[in-house]
Parts: C-alpha cells; sequence; structure tokens
C-alpha cells in the first residue's frame, strides 16, 4: 500500500483564505487544498492540513506546529512566513479551562483538515486592528472588531479587571512604537529561523517561503538574514495584481492554483520522492 504524506500548511490569511475584509473563502479557492489535488492527480497519497490562521504572527506559530506534531505527526511542514508587524497580547483567564493553549480541527475528507485556533487566552495583534485603535490614525475598519475582541476576551474574563479604554490603549501603543520597533524585527527573523530550524532536527522537511517582498531590515553578528522565495517575487508586477482578489494581497483560486502548479507542488513532490 502506498505511503500517505501528511503534510501541514502553516501560516496567516493568505495560508487560510481569509480576504481582508474578514470573510472567508472556499476551501476549494485555497492553496492548501489545491496542493492536496495537485498531488493526488499525480498519484501521491497526501493529507493536507490547513493550519493558517488570519491576523496571527509568527510568534503563534510554535504554538501551532506543537499541536499538529502531537495531533497528526505531519511529514511536511509548508511555512508561509507572515509580515513583521504582527504580535500577540497574551491574557490570564479567571477561569483554569481558558488558560490552557487550545485548538481543535475539522475533517473535510481523508485528505483535507481544517485545523483551528480555538484559543481565548490571547489576542492576535495586527496592522489594521492597531491602527483602528489608534487616535492617531484615520484608519477606522476593525473599530468594532477591536471591541469585539475586549467584550468576547477581555470582559469579566481577566484579573485584575482591564477596562476597554485601557485594552485599547495597549492595542495603539503597541502599533505606534512596537510593531517596527528593532526589538519587533530581531525577534520576527529569530523565532522564525528557530521553528524552521527545530523542525529539521525532528527529520521534518520544511518549505518556507514569504507572500509578499515586505522584510524589514536587520544588522546582527548572531545570525545572517536567510533568503527564501517569495510569492509577489516569483510573478510579473501585473501578474500579481491580477491574481489577487482584494487589496490585501490575498489569492483566489486561480492565484493559489497558479502559486502550487509553479512552485509548491514540485517543491513537495521532491520531498516525496
Amino acid at each position: 500500500m502506498q505511503r500517505r504524506f501528511k503534510i501541514a500548511c502553516v501560516g496567516c490569511s493568505w495560508t487560510e483564505g481569509v480576504e481582508q475584509n474578514g470573510k472567508s473563502i472556499n476551501k476549494e479557492q485555497t492553496y492548501p487544498y489545491a496542493l492536496n489535488l495537485w498531488l493526488k492527480n499525480r498519484n501521491i497519497n497526501n493529507t493536507v492540513y490547513n493550519a493558517g490562521r488570519a491576523a496571527c504572527s509568527v510568534a503563534f506559530y510554535p504554538f501551532m506546529v506543537d499541536y499538529l506534531l502531537k495531533e497528526f505527526d505531519p511529514d511536511v511542514f509548508v511555512i508561509q512566513i507572515t509580515t513583521h508587524d504582527r504580535g500577540i497580547l497574551m491574557l490570564d483567564p479567571v477561569l483554569d479551562k481558558e488558560k490552557q493553549m487550545t485548538f481543535g480541527w475539522d475533517k473535510d475528507t481523508d485528505n483535507y483538515y481544517k485545523v483551528w485556533d480555538n484559543n481565548t487566552n490571547l489576542v492576535h495583534l495586527s496592522p489594521g486592528i492597531g491602527a483602528s485603535a489608534s487616535k492617531h490614525s484615520d484608519v477606522n475598519e476593525w473599530s468594532n472588531f477591536v471591541e469585539h475582541l475586549w467584550s468576547t476576551r477581555i470582559k469579566n474574563r481577566v484579573a485584575p479587571e482591564l477596562t476597554y479604554e485601557a485594552f485599547k490603549s495597549y492595542v495603539a501603543t503597541w502599533w505606534e512604537q512596537s510593531k517596527d520597533s528593532h526589538y519587533q524585527t530581531y525577534y520576527y527573523y529569530q523565532q522564525t529561523y528557530t521553528l524552521i530550524d527545530q523542525l529539521q532536527t525532528l527529520g521534518k522537511p520544511v518549505i518556507p517561503f514569504y507572500w509578499i517582498n515586505y522584510k524589514p531590515k536587520l544588522e546582527t553578528s548572531i545570525f545572517p538574514i536567510r533568503q527564501y522565495p517569495i510569492v509577489e517575487k516569483m510573478f510579473d508586477a501585473k501578474t500579481f495584481k491580477e491574481l489577487q482578489i482584494d487589496n490585501g494581497y490575498h489569492f483566489g483560486k486561480q492565484g493559489n492554483t497558479k502559486l502550487v502548479q509553479e512552485f509548491l507542488g514540485p517543491q513537495v513532490l521532491e520531498i516525496t520522492k
């Protein structure tokens, strides 16, 4: 019987399949789903785990990867490296059951799973959320979501009590002061490289790539900056723009199928030989 290759795809909304407005696209339009079909059409018995999480930072990736290793023990990891300007606000909920990291999954078929972040003990910080919380920004499209985060994750759930204004001020300060700092940049690369290296130490092949050519500069003597493939540079500017379905650089079925055909599919196929 042919071996089944288990492939985990970790990333942000570009992997999960969530548009800039927060609306999910059909699973058939995502690149993890397209990868599963591409390999299946080449008689590669495989299961793909879509572990993308919209708005998350690379600081969240190790938690997701740890769960994937325990729950599914994938053979290959596809790591879509998100942008550096994201973070996490860790919380200490009053209820003990909410203190632990919690994940789950839905099984579509034997070949495709969607893995979910069910955690209520953290808040994912993204540029849009930060800007919407700041009085120094004209962005307000996520203002209602900022209040939603407070009311569902923080209000009457943490001690000492954190008011909405205090939460909003924290998020705004992070966006204004921290997201582009040297500290944030250093740990962006350090966390990314450490995760990749640890997976490879465990004998797990890793296919890392960036989505857009938006990487901060960093000078450090501790480690060299690594060069990984970038989706934006795989296509000419006109094609890359045409493949986007919104202003957040997200692809639909056409773009994600093309990404699999020209990059991810051959990369994974080489590993399965």
